[in-house]
């Protein structure tokens, strides 16, 4: 009984010394763990990771130095001029020093006219500056101008494709080996007259005569048959018929007749003019260039017609006509007779003389024929020669009435058939006017020693 019911004081002591006794044995049994106080086993353990916090320091970590490299930077702006300006102070300036002027000796003459010559030089090339900057200026209104020249002188010679036709002379004929074969050869008319079922073509061609049969093509493809109406021999003009009446009323609307203008010196000299037909041997094809004259006789006998003259260079053998700006007719391409002293330049026979010749063949009448080339001698000439008023004989055919009748070479006609002849186109006239067979007075002056003597002659004109 006693041992139960002791002191409180000495149960305490007694715990404390059971405690005391337990941590001991704890202490000293490193190596192993006493079964009884397995209990009382401890373990420590990490704290996890907090990964939002982290990143929320390392956010805070860099805006800090962000803020803080800014201030730094505006601080170092902000000092630097004052930290610049103790450090290097800035010059000022005082004043400015040229070198001493030395006085100029004075010139000599020889001197000055070099200077004066250098001025002028420069003035020259300010004008000359001044002008090349005005046509820089004008230029496109110079292109425009020469577009519209062009364009315009396209349209006149589009247009004249309406009374152009292609003339084509075929012939047949068989060769060693007894083939047959057709040769043909194209040139180009203009129409001259135009009814409901014929038309008339003027064109030159000196050998269509020979042809065996002739064909005449207009603008839109159309061909019919032709027939020569009236030829001159001399000049090689010839008047075409062809019928028209199995064309298609379409057909007979496009054909159109050319408009014969002048080809005199004073109308012409100088023109601009245009060469349609076929200038460069190929049908189509066009040219544009200017009249350098107008006032040549013609190198044929009996004509009394002019040869125009261009800067034009075409074909051997082109063909067509020669058009003024207003698409008039003034010229007939010919090759026959062209310059010597000037190959390739495009020549042609003026319409003016040429028109009195067309109305004959036109009709189907005949020139008739004398056989002697005229020379229209200058008053300069004939003052300083002493050659009578008249036409001059440059040439008198053989076998010609002109030589049956006693003509010369040299003689210079007065007058013929009672008219007085002042011009060659006066005896081209009067041969147009008469018929073959007439006989007519021709008044002459024939050279004789220092001289001239008159001499009256009879001609019956073929």
């Amino acid at each position: 009984m006693g041992s139960e019911h002791s002191d409180p004081a000495d149960r305490g002591k007694d715990i404390n010394k059971r405690g005391q006794n337990i941590q001991g044995d704890r202490l000293s049994d490193s190596a192993g763990q006493d079964p009884n106080i397995e209990f009382v086993q401890e373990e420590i353990k990490k704290r996890p990771l907090n990964r939002k916090k982290m990143m929320r320091r390392m956010m805070m970590t860099a805006i800090m130095a962000a803020v803080f490299g800014a201030v730094a930077c505006l601080f170092f702006l902000l000092l630097e001029p004052i930290f610049n300006r103790m450090l290097y102070p800035k010059e000022t300036v005082t004043g400015v020093s040229y070198p001493e002027e030395t006085e100029t000796e004075e010139l000599t003459p020889e001197e000055m006219i070099v200077n004066e010559e250098e001025k002028a030089a420069t003035e020259e090339q300010e004008r000359i500056r001044e002008e090349v900057e005005k046509i820089l200026q004008d230029r496109e209104q110079g292109a425009e101008a020469i577009r519209g020249m062009v364009g315009s002188l396209r349209s006149t010679a589009a247009e004249a494709r309406a009374f152009l036709v292609d003339v084509s002379a075929i012939s047949s004929d068989t060769d060693w080996f007894n083939d047959p074969y057709e040769t043909r050869g194209t040139v180009t008319g203009i129409v001259i007259a135009k009814t409901d079922a014929e038309v008339q073509v003027l064109v030159y061609a000196p050998e269509i005569d020979s042809a065996q049969s002739i064909q005449v093509t207009f603008a839109d493809g159309a061909s019919v048959e032709a027939s020569i109406r009236a030829r001159d021999r001399v000049s090689g003009l010839a008047v075409l018929s062809a019928a028209i009446e199995n064309l298609d009323s379409e057909s007979k609307d496009q054909i159109q007749v050319a408009e014969l203008g002048t080809s005199t010196q004073s109308a012409l000299a100088g023109q601009l003019v245009i060469a349609v037909g076929r200038p460069t041997g190929t049908n189509g094809s066009i040219s544009y260039g200017a009249v350098t004259f107008a006032s040549t006789n013609l190198d044929i006998l009996d004509s009394g017609l002019m040869q125009i003259t261009t800067d034009i260079y075409g074909s051997r053998q082109a063909s067509g006509v020669l058009l003024n700006t207003d698409g008039l007719v003034v010229g007939v391409i010919d090759t026959r007779h062209g310059r010597q002293d000037l190959p390739g330049i495009l020549c042609a026979i003026g319409v003016t003389e040429m028109k009195p010749l067309i109305e004959k063949l036109s009709a189907g009448g005949k020139k008739s024929y004398l056989g002697v080339q005229c020379t229209d001698v200058p008053e300069d000439v004939r003052e300083r020669m002493s050659i009578p008023e008249g036409v001059y004989l440059s040439e008198v055919a053989d076998d010609s009435p002109a030589m049956q009748a006693g003509l010369q070479k040299g003689d210079v006609i007065t007058s013929m058939g009672g008219e007085e002849v002042h011009y060659s186109t006066t005896i081209s006239r009067i041969l147009l006017e008469q018929e073959a067979g007439t006989e007519i007075g021709v008044t002459l002056m024939r050279p004789s020693g220092e001289g001239y003597t008159e001499m009256e002659l009879t001609v019956t004109l073929e």
